[in-house]
């Protein structure tokens, strides 16, 4: 019996990679041979809310006041660069496509395989709910937190006041559709409870970054990890 197990993010990124070598390896261009062009679709995030941006690299929010230098794009010579909001299902392609809409359409492609290639005999298929970050105070009643920074505690009781993050709604419609057995491993509202579990300034970043998303070890991914253990005795 094997065992299979997934996780929202590194499906989604996987699909976006694949297609991003799909469209790449297709073209057999140089792609450091080019200029930089405007671009007003630049930037293709937004750096004064992209918490993953380290202190000392975010100019915008340091003060800088011209914003030109956002608005370039590189074209290489003869080809273009595929970009990571682009995904493409069989031979076409989307632009700027909603993130959420991204991952319904990951996701279903996903689910598609599971039913198509797996044999319930053979292999037992888990699969990795979301993991939440924990960037604004008012969800968890307390509004004069802007990060998780200085949380010592979890959450008392079992419910998260901010309610449960709508892409695991998206997650869950999508895997009740699937005919083939499969075990969601259902992490969110556990690790949402747990505001004081995150890096903050004690991470990469060191002082100057501020890291809510990923967790500290010892943490809570251990907690995960004990669950599946459980459910594989």
């Amino acid at each position: 019996m094997g065992f299979w197990v997934y996780s929202s993010v590194s499906l989604v990124a996987c699909v976006l990679v694949i297609g991003f070598l799909q469209q790449a390896n297709a073209s057999e261009c140089d792609f450091f041979q080019g200029n930089w062009v405007n671009d007003e679709s630049y930037p293709i995030y937004d750096p004064a809310t992209c918490p993953f941006i380290q202190r000392e690299f975010n100019c915008l929010k340091n003060g800088r006041p011209d914003l030109m230098y956002l608005k370039y794009r590189w074209q290489p010579h003869g080809c273009d660069l595929a970009r990571w909001d682009y995904i493409q299902v069989g031979k076409q392609i989307y632009k700027d496509m909603d993130r959420t809409e991204a991952f319904e359409k990951a996701l279903t492609t996903w689910a598609g395989w599971v039913d198509s290639t797996i044999d319930p005999t053979k292999s037992t298929v888990f699969f990795q709910g979301i993991s939440p970050s924990h960037y604004n105070g008012t969800l968890w009643n307390e509004p004069s937190a802007k990060t998780c920074k200085g949380q010592t505690q979890p959450l008392l009781g079992s419910t998260y006041p901010g309610g449960l993050p709508p892409p695991l709604a998206v997650l869950k419609e999508v895997l009740s559709k699937i005919t083939k057995p499969l075990h969601l491993l259902d992490i969110t509202n556990l690790s949402l409870l747990r505001k004081d579990g995150h890096p903050s300034i004690y991470g990469l970043g060191g002082p100057s970054g501020m890291d809510c998303s990923h967790w500290c070890l010892a943490g809570v991914p251990d907690t995960w990890n004990l669950i599946f253990y459980n459910l594989i005795l």
